[in-house]
């Protein structure tokens, strides 16, 4: 069996990631484009990734923790942790490790609820908004750098469509375990 897909090195990649011309006939359930989509996606995703944590890890930032910051900085009000985890998709458990080192680094506090005993109030402190200040300068012209190459259609196109990918992930159950790999086990 030869490669998944063929890929030139990362620097000389210009073009979207190709699978075999018998891709199909290889993998069974297999459908060349979407195996194409998908890791094509992956890849812009990471790159993105790669181009924006280079910025924010200069400011002792994550992806993650900036992401936090900008959700309290757009609430423009304090956010139980549950808030938080909505809005970044992630479990409680990962607001909470994404919490305690932003409480480290100063950034944010953790207040008691006015109206539930049980529950906190974060709040981003100063010193997190002198480092957005310092921040966005720099990311959000980063940002549009990244997708300079599309024009403004060409990028209400791609939100479009990646919505419609979102809407429909974030919309369906967990598929049924395959026959192939109960039998694995």
């Amino acid at each position: 069996m030869g490669p998944y897909y063929t890929v030139t090195t990362m620097t000389q990649r210009k073009s979207p990631i190709r699978v075999a011309q018998d891709h199909e006939k290889r993998y069974a359930g297999a459908d060349k484009l979407a195996t194409e989509a998908v890791v094509n996606l992956l890849r812009t995703e990471s790159l993105v990734s790669a181009a924006l944590t280079g910025i924010l890890r200069r400011y002792g930032l994550s992806l993650a923790t900036f992401n936090v910051l900008m959700i309290l900085e757009g609430a423009g009000r304090p956010l139980c942790p549950y808030e938080i985890g909505e809005r970044l998709l992630v479990t409680r458990g990962t607001v909470t490790g994404l919490l305690d080192s932003l409480e480290k680094q100063g950034l944010v506090t953790r207040g008691a609820h006015p109206e539930d005993r049980r529950m906190l109030l974060i709040e981003a402190t100063a010193r997190a908004q002198k480092l957005l200040a310092a921040v966005l300068p720099e990311h959000f012209p980063a940002e549009a750098e990244l997708v300079s190459v599309l024009s403004a259609r060409e990028k209400e196109t791609l939100v479009r469509l990646l919505g419609k990918i979102q809407g429909y992930l974030s919309g369906r159950s967990e598929p049924p375990e395959p026959a192939a790999v109960r039998r694995l086990r």
